[in-house]
């Protein structure tokens, strides 16, 4: 399969992304407090996905935390010979409004920079850990070479969330803000009970039943131009839990076991209902390319 041939481009299709944040299982937020090892690992959840979108022909967006790359680092070229993208998640996954400003800039260099040379090509995006990001660091990621961003989710009730303002962008799509060549890509959500509800894949996708989360999608879907997935290497990974080897308490337990051998069917039967909705699968990179070309209107 040569992705580079088959990546729609042009707006006015209704486009899904999928994407991965290529994080090993330490890195979640309600773990890193618990002193744990990093072995096992749990990245072998990358190669499920990957043998998930050669079975369906679809391109996808990895996010990359720059300090495990080493360790993936040739399927990651294997990803991007075939026209993946491949950009930038950080360099140790600590959420970037836990870092002072010029802590996180110099940071976000150097994982980008670590990236390009470890897969000795473009690194075009960036997404921050827990969509943790303000105006202040998402100008640091502008200044550190990247052209576009996946941070910003309108989801205020979230602890972990950061409030992205964008006003000075122009809006081009319900989803996506251009400001000169630079585009910012916003999270897929669904207003619910006055509240937004992520409806984008990670924890959601995994532990609510499909029959719900086909409900909420298909709701979402109804008006839509553009659909974002997230998904994490843990949550396809078929290796035991490594938290039943130490003492975690039962609610970090019970949320990172909860739904993960549910998750290849249910992303599969994802997919397949993107295709019946009549999206065309992209990546951030190709459509950061086509936004930055298009005359910018606002909706």
């Amino acid at each position: 399969m040569d992705l580079k041939t088959t990546v729609p481009v042009a707006l006015g299709q209704r486009l899904a992304v999928l994407s991965m944040d290529v994080e090993d299982w330490y890195h979640l937020d309600y773990l890193t407090g618990l002193s744990l090892p990093t072995s096992p690992s749990l990245l072998d959840g990358l190669d499920v996905y990957s043998e998930l979108l050669e079975e369906f022909s679809v391109p996808s967006t990895f996010f990359v935390v720059a300090e495990i790359a080493g360790q993936v680092a040739g399927r990651l070229r294997a990803l991007q010979a075939t026209g993946h993208d491949i950009s930038c998640h950080g360099l140790t996954h600590r959420r970037p409004l836990t870092l002072a400003p010029d802590t996180f800039a110099r940071q976000v260099r150097e994982a980008h920079t670590q990236l390009q040379d470890l897969i000795g090509g473009p690194v075009p995006g960036f997404r921050a850990p827990c969509f943790s990001l303000d105006r202040t660091r998402l100008e640091a990621v502008r200044a550190s070479g990247f052209s576009y961003d996946c941070s910003k989710i309108a989801c205020a009730h979230h602890p972990l969330y950061g409030n992205l303002d964008v006003s000075n962008f122009t809006r081009i799509s319900p989803s996506i803000y251009v400001d000169g060549d630079f585009a910012e890509f916003e999270v897929s959500t669904l207003p619910l009970a006055g509240r937004r509800l992520p409806v984008s894949g990670g924890g959601y996708l995994r532990m609510f039943p499909w029959p719900v989360m086909r409900s909420l999608l298909t709701r979402y879907l109804r008006d839509a131009d553009l659909y974002t997935l997230y998904i994490h290497p843990f949550e396809l990974s078929s290796a035991p839990s490594p938290l039943a080897r130490f003492p975690v308490p039962w609610k970090q337990a019970l949320r990172f076991q909860l739904g993960r051998s549910s998750v290849p069917r249910k992303l599969r039967a994802l997919i397949m209902l993107l295709r019946d909705r009549g999206f065309k699968f992209t990546t951030f990179a190709a459509l950061q390319k086509t936004c930055v070309r298009k005359d910018a209107v606002s909706v």
